[in-house]
């Protein structure tokens, strides 16, 4: 009996420890992620006139490394999608954007990125 209840005390002071110990692991770091919301939410001013294109592309290629910098966080897919609709408005500005769709990949990234950052909370 007192080594049953000896190995049971043990088994729970060792699991309080890992789980103390790997609390950082789990939390989540999203202050890359919210750069990268901010930026991308700055290229794409839904409330007023968009920035020019020489500024959108600043705002983006700053969003695009920090979000490709940002810790791999369990986001189901959704950070991976933001950096593949960057790299489309990128594309679309530099090609001078014939079709207007730099605004639409730029909304969709920001999306995207809210999405990410709601479930990494």
């Amino acid at each position: 009996m007192k080594t049953s209840f000896l190995v049971n005390a043990l088994y729970v002071a060792i699991m309080s420890a890992f789980l103390s110990f790997s609390a950082p692991v789990f939390g989540q770091d999203t202050d890359m992620l919210n750069k990268a919301f901010d930026l991308v939410h700055q290229a794409w001013n839904p409330g007023g006139d968009p920035p020019s294109d020489d500024q959108r592309t600043d705002l983006l290629n700053q969003a695009l490394k920090l979000a490709q910098d940002a810790p791999q966080h369990n986001v189901a897919g959704h950070r991976v999608k933001a950096i593949l609709d960057i790299k489309a408005a990128l594309a679309a500005i530099k090609d001078g954007d014939p079709d207007h769709k730099a605004g639409d990949y730029i909304r969709d990234a920001a999306s995207e990125l809210r999405t990410a950052l709601s479930l990494a909370r």
